[in-house]
């Protein structure tokens, strides 16, 4: 295992080091674009290509990869360890301190490799391990997810053997809004509250660094939607439960043309002010980075330019990173050239 986790000294100095446009918070700095491994293929082909994007990236300034446990079959996070393994332990070509990992889980995932689709993963291992209860399963359409502190700390340790870390820098509680739609705002937040303090255990014993959500539609949507999220009673209960002490630093949206409700929608109310998720995310003191810039490949598909979408989102101040995903390295390339201090037209 790879001891060690992302300081603030040694990401700034890797990002200063390869020329990119530092991307600083309080507790370290990352590229302003990162990997993303959600899409693609369980195979081998796939693997290889992320692999080498990863390494390319890792290598050449971009210090910032954002995984799931659930990311296709679980091959995203051991295809990131891999690499890991190969530039920090045995090539020395980088620093555990210079980069930042983060992971996710809440939804139930398979294992490709053990052959395991997710309801067959959910009944031997998840049920039949005892790790959490049927009881515990809350299920939108053909999504199954689960808010119980024991399947975390489980997740978490699965996460930590495929990447081949002591410690996950971001850890982030995946797609929230699905139990949310089941179990209903009140019991969602007490249970919210439970998998906080869970949390705060897993930073005390070294296994993560910090956490936060990573949504799909829960912070974008309308309040009178079924799986709606409120930042401030999510900071609130953060507080209740752990005090203004708390770890819980970040939030991952999506944000594109398409959907762009993180700018565009006021549905998020701050101290009776109404804001957007972006604003009221710099309100209550968190982090934002975004996903899905292409709105799942859609709009390069008909026919926008990657460059000018990935553009538009680096010059809002409100987002500190985007996750794009980038199995191929000559994307990596390219997109690398909109952060470089030399020639950056983010600066």
């Amino acid at each position: 295992m790879i001891s060690g986790y992302a300081t603030y000294k040694d990401t700034v100095n890797y990002l200063d080091r390869n020329r990119i446009v530092n991307s600083e918070t309080e507790w370290f700095s990352f590229s302003p674009i990162a990997i993303g491994t959600h899409l693609g293929n369980m195979d081998e082909t796939d693997s290889r290509l992320y692999q080498t994007s990863i390494e390319y990236g890792l290598k050449n300034g971009i210090n910032y990869i954002d995984t799931a446990i659930n990311y296709r079959g679980m091959r995203s996070e051991r295809d990131l360890g891999v690499v890991l393994s190969r530039l920090i332990n045995e090539k020395k070509l980088i620093k555990r301190s210079e980069i930042v990992i983060s992971s996710k889980a809440g939804l139930i995932p398979g294992d490709i490799d053990a052959k395991l689709i997710p309801t067959e993963y959910l009944q031997k291992i998840l049920l039949e391990g005892g790790i959490i209860k049927q009881s515990d399963l809350n299920i939108v359409e053909h999504h199954r997810h689960v808010l119980v502190p024991s399947y975390y700390e489980f997740a978490i340790e699965k996460s930590k053997m495929h990447l081949g870390l002591d410690t996950i820098d971001i850890y982030y509680i995946h797609n929230p809004e699905i139990s949310l739609k089941v179990v209903g705002p009140e019991v969602f937040y007490e249970k919210l509250k439970m998998l906080f303090i869970s949390f705060e255990e897993q930073v005390s014993k070294g296994n993560i660094q910090y956490y936060g959500l990573a949504t799909w539609s829960g912070l974008l949507c309308n309040p009178s939607e079924a799986g709606y999220i409120s930042l401030e009673k999510v900071v609130n209960v953060l507080k209740e439960a752990i005090g203004d002490d708390h770890h819980f630093k970040f939030i991952q949206c999506p944000y594109n043309s398409y959907m762009d409700e993180a700018k565009t929608r006021k549905n998020q109310e701050v101290n009776r002010e109404s804001y957007s998720v972006l604003e009221a995310a710099q309100k209550l003191g968190l982090t934002v980075v975004t996903s899905a810039p292409f709105n799942l490949g859609k709009l390069i598909h008909e026919g926008e330019n990657p460059y000018k979408i990935l553009l538009s989102i680096l010059h809002d101040p409100f987002i500190h990173s985007v996750m794009v995903g980038m199995k191929n390295v000559e994307h990596v390339i390219k997109n690398m050239e909109l952060i470089r201090k030399s020639s950056s037209p983010i600066e």
